[in-house]
């Protein structure tokens, strides 16, 4: 099991960061990881139960489903259709408000690979993919929010 956290300072309310990392209409303005995000069934926000699709500009694809959502400090996520070589994969980010308007922005996903060819080296390179994956999304986040979102 791979575990891959990263967080960082906002400097911009925790509202305004958790919204912001919610609302699908400005999402591919910050987020580098997705070609394609669609909310399943009726769903028209995200919600408890809602499921959704997601298409990553490398080509993986997902299905996950939200298991907690709480604005504007928590959203988390868990895999429920997903690539061959991955087993499970929950997600969460955290927001959490700081002094004088800003936010620490922690996101956290855990990730078991299946267990072909050599096991320590599948969650190895999924671990390196997806610490790469984490930085870049919090960073265009963290950019976006502090320009004035």
């Amino acid at each position: 099991m791979a575990l891959i956290e990263y967080e960082l300072t906002v400097n911009a309310p925790h509202p305004v960061v958790y919204a912001a990392s919610q609302d699908y209409s400005v999402r591919y303005q910050w987020d580098p990881f997705p070609e394609r995000i669609e909310l399943l069934g009726c769903a028209t926000e995200v919600g408890i139960g809602v499921r959704t699709l997601v298409v990553a500009k490398s080509g993986l694809t997902m299905e996950v489903e939200f298991v907690q959502v709480a604005p504007p400090t928590t959203a988390a996520i868990v895999m429920t259709k997903g690539p061959a070589f991955i087993k499970s994969f929950a997600g969460s980010w955290v927001f959490k408000p700081l002094s004088c308007g800003t936010t620490k922005a922690k996101f956290r996903y855990v990730i078991k690979t299946k267990k072909w060819a050599i096991p320590v080296i599948s969650e190895y390179v999924a671990s390196l993919y997806f610490k790469r994956v984490v930085k870049a999304r919090l960073n265009g986040l963290k950019q976006y929010c502090e320009q004035g979102a």
